[in-house]
């Protein structure tokens, strides 16, 4: 008798990513694995909305922006399925491949409870970041099972992943990293210019820290 598969949804948070999102969604939509791709519109300004729908993702729009952790906590609140994704709307040189391996150690594995894509080979800036602070990915999978006591995401911002990290640590859980060979990112200073782009990634390691400050406190408030 064949096991049945898992139910498995994606969840991608999105900021004024019309141009970008599009190249994204035609990975997922062509992954068999994948029964919904949600596209959490955080506030955009732009179409991105619009371009998601073309594409088949439902689309759950905020009506302003809250922060990745927001679009995020929206997401998994929108879906039951068994395993749950997160791949960012920004990605260049996605492959169903990559998608496929982020998900299989899900499916065929008891002890695994999460999965991380780390870039590889693909544009130098974010194969160098991810080298030194792996800990970031946005592009992790997980099943149903990790999210018990995890806290809400929504003030987290870009600290998400950090919070998502510490709740893996904490609890013990398998983590498997994952290679995203020759896919990349694009960066913030691309998409907004040099100053826009420093300022707003100021911001994400600000998040990042505050994040990592919040998860130590609360670490060693419950160590006796």
């Amino acid at each position: 008798m064949n096991q049945e598969l898992p139910r498995i949804a994606v969840i991608v948070p999105a900021l004024n990513e019309e141009s970008r999102i599009g190249a994204v969604l035609e990975v997922l939509t062509n992954v068999a694995l994948i029964e919904e791709v949600i596209v959490v519109d955080d506030g955009s300004t732009d179409r991105t909305s619009e371009v998601a729908r073309k594409y088949g993702a439902r689309v759950l729009r905020h009506e302003i922006n809250g922060g990745k952790g927001a679009a995020m906590q929206t997401g998994i609140e929108a879906t039951d399925a068994d395993i749950i994704a997160f791949i960012d709307a920004d990605l260049v040189g996605l492959k169903q491949k990559h998608i496929e391996d982020l998900l299989n150690p899900l499916i065929n594995s008891n002890d695994i409870m999460m999965t991380v894509g780390k870039f590889e080979g693909g544009r130098l800036r974010t194969d160098l970041a991810q080298k030194i602070v792996p800990f970031i990915s946005g592009q992790r999978a997980l099943k149903r099972d990790f999210l018990y006591g995890l806290a809400d995401l929504r003030n987290t911002g870009f600290g998400v992943e950090i919070a998502i990290t510490q709740h893996a640590k904490n609890n013990g859980f398998k983590v498997k990293e994952v290679i995203f060979d020759e896919a990349g990112q694009v960066m913030k200073e691309e998409k907004l210019g040099i100053i826009k782009g420093f300022k707003f990634r100021m911001k994400m390691y600000f998040d990042m820290l505050k994040q990592s400050i919040r998860g130590r406190a609360i670490k060693n408030a419950k160590t006796p």
